[in-house]
């Protein structure tokens, strides 16, 4: 009974506070009579995780919030769910992301950033093209236009709003988001990159941006999901707390785990691996 009641005032709340929130919604009535409750809902699992209801709703009524309500085609669409279907081969997902291309880029990227990737690899043995292949996957090594459409925050609700089994998830993430940002200083407007809720150059999620995102100097106040440098270190010690390191690069099966972990998809997987053999060449 206490919950609903608090569901019910949240809800009151978003009618109070929401006279011009949601930049592209027409029916501002039409919206709130369907997903108000939802709202309040999600509010309230937040505010009971430690996140204030405050940082929830200052965020939800900034001017540059999106919604968005195509949510539940893009995950049903997603290339690797395409191929978990058997609607495509893993053939042409690496066509799809033009792995080919990725390889002659790739290249180009360790010519031009070989001191920077050395180092990375002494760290604990991990070899750089790895670390490189995963960064071509992610956004084709960090170029401008693959920063992404979608901000961190807006997808995270969308989800919860509108796909169920993405709810958990929704809330383990905005909590993550939550507790980095404050981490690093950053507004919500910085946190920008895919549907799912990745950002930076690795496509980090905000529980691994926790776990596994470092500077690469070692400084957390120079933090920068935007870093190249800090990007490589952050995928390098992803892979290490994964099990990989110099001792164990020679087994293809835990290259494949560690790969596996970063992203569950074999025909990620597959393609990452191709990209790495083709750049140790």
């Amino acid at each position: 009974m206490f919950k609903k009641n608090i569901i019910i005032i949240l809800t009151a709340t978003i009618l109070l506070i929401t006279p011009v929130f949601i930049t592209g919604i027409e029916d501002r009535d039409a919206f709130l009579a369907e997903h108000g409750a939802k709202l309040a809902e999600l509010c309230g699992r937040l505010v009971e995780r430690g996140v204030s209801k405050d940082w929830f709703w200052e965020n939800f009524v900034r001017d540059t919030f999106r919604f968005h309500p195509n949510m539940p085609n893009y995950f049903t669409n997603m290339v690797e769910h395409r191929v978990a279907r058997g609607e495509i081969t893993v053939t042409d997902y690496k066509e799809h992301f033009g792995v080919e291309r990725k390889i002659r880029l790739g290249r180009t990227f360790i010519e031009n950033n070989l001191d920077l990737l050395l180092q990375i690899e002494a760290r604990n043995g991990i070899h750089y093209e790895i670390v490189v292949a995963i960064l071509g996957m992610e956004t084709n090594f960090a170029q401008e236009r693959q920063r992404g459409n979608f901000y961190v925050f807006d997808s995270l609700v969308s989800q919860y709003l509108l796909v169920p089994r993405r709810e958990n998830y929704a809330v383990n993430q905005l909590v993550a988001l939550n507790t980095f940002m404050e981490k690093t200083g950053r507004d919500t407007d910085y946190f920008i990159g895919s549907f799912a809720g990745a950002s930076g150059w690795g496509q980090f999620i905000p529980a691994s941006l926790n776990s596994f995102f470092v500077s690469f100097d070692g400084e957390d106040e120079n933090i920068d999901i935007f870093s190249i440098e800090d990007n490589l270190a952050s995928i390098e010690n992803y892979l290490f707390q994964h099990g990989l390191r110099g001792e164990t690069m020679s087994s293809e099966s835990n290259r494949r785990n560690a790969v596996f972990a970063y992203n569950r998809s074999d025909a990620y997987v597959q393609a990452v691996l191709y990209i790495y053999e083709e750049l140790r060449k």
